[in-house]
């Protein structure tokens, strides 16, 4: 009975029933990450404000507009984590750590977005794209030169990168995957389009392919960052000029690479800037747009949703006084009331000062999901 014993156990050892060794790490599956979808969006979907790094880092500042959010029916907030190439925090991006781009606006990313969902606040990664200082002083290669060689400069002294370089898309891309890494739930491009100030038609594009125009290389950009972002658990949304959307045949793209349809096309959100101080007077057949925020908003939105394809419209509202001209709470509510009676519920709000019009907005205890029935 006892040899019985021993020969059973022997077998059961063989066949690593008993006491069976540890698979090696070499024979382990390997683990693979699955890829992760987009978090489902509010009824109604986003309404948000604009922070700066600057503004976000500061706990006063950062405090005050979560209060705001928690008060109203924002639920939303655009964070910088790249604005002309200064980096809001400490990017896991060669690149970037190299050039210095890191400013440290934002001490504590992790404590920022933790905050955020807290308070079931959506975060944006708002990345300025092709206007690029920094890295386009640090490595002239990569940079828009003039005609006579030298690093392109704009109106306002900002340098710009090339959009025809592949590095340069790279390298957008990969702050974009930084910051869907750290919990950012959508990415918005900004600035991804050509130079519109200067005698831009004397400038000087390297690696730039025969017969490629303007607006098929901004749409290419966009594409390919989408396909990098794809199962990275963000959306994707680009800002475009709110001009863009109106038909021109003269001058499809302005002159920057945007057409009505070569980005809406290629992302799941459109965020025109529909701003009424950035429209020259008799635009639309209005005097004076900036005095008229909602006639401005209401014609410009026509154009704006018959461009976006299937794309959702998030529009960019007025939030601050410009030209002489004030905005309160009637000229912000004014361009709300526009999109909502076009059927748009989403919008975001901008003020370079993160200061915001709360008297403008709907008190949380108001909201009413029935008022938000589709997305658009």
């Amino acid at each position: 009975m006892k040899a019985f014993v021993v020969v059973l156990i022997i077998c059961l050892l063989a066949l690593g029933v008993v006491g069976c060794r540890q698979t090696t790490p070499a024979t382990q599956p390997p683990v693979v990450a699955l890829p992760v979808s987009p978090p489902p969006l509010p009824l109604g979907g986003l309404r948000g404000i604009y922070l700066s790094g600057w503004a976000a880092g500061s706990p006063r500042i950062f405090a005050r507009n979560v209060a705001l959010i928690d008060a109203t029916t924002l639920n939303a907030m655009v964070i910088d984590v790249k604005d002309d190439g200064r980096v809001s925090y400490d990017v896991a991006v060669p690149l970037a750590r190299e050039i210095h781009a890191n400013r440290r606006m934002i001490r504590n990313i992790d404590q920022l977005l933790a905050t955020l969902a807290q308070h079931r606040i959506f975060p944006i990664a708002r990345i300025a794209c092709f206007r690029d200082t920094p890295l386009a002083l640090a490595h002239p290669e990569l940079a828009i030169h003039t005609a006579h060689g030298r690093v392109f400069r704009d109106g306002s002294g900002h340098a710009w990168l090339n959009p025809y370089d592949r590095r340069v898309w790279d390298y957008n891309v990969a702050c974009a995957l930084d910051a869907a890494r750290q919990g950012f739930k959508e990415i918005q491009f900004d600035y991804v389009r050509f130079p519109s100030e200067g005698n831009t038609q004397t400038l000087s594009y390297q690696h730039k392919p025969q017969g490629v125009t303007r607006q098929a290389q901004i749409a290419a950009f966009v594409r390919y960052a989408r396909r990098q972002l794809t199962g990275h658990g963000v959306y994707v949304s680009v800002d475009v000029f709110g001009l863009s959307s109106k038909p021109n045949p003269h001058n499809p793209d302005m002159g920057i690479g945007q057409t009505p349809t070569n980005i809406a096309a290629e992302v799941d959100v459109l965020c025109p800037m529909l701003y009424p101080s950035h429209y020259a007077r008799g635009q639309y057949n209005i005097a004076n747009p900036n005095r008229a925020p909602y006639l401005i908003v209401q014609r410009s939105l026509r154009d704006a949703l018959r461009a976006r394809h299937t794309c959702r419209l998030r529009p960019w509202l007025q939030d601050f006084s410009l030209n002489g001209v004030v905005y309160g709470p009637a000229q912000v509510r004014a361009q709300i009331t526009a999109l909502r009676e076009a059927g748009v519920q989403e919008y975001l709000l901008w003020n370079a000062r993160c200061q915001y019009t709360a008297a403008a907005l709907e008190p949380a205890s108001r909201l009413d999901v029935s008022a938000f029935p589709l997305v658009r």
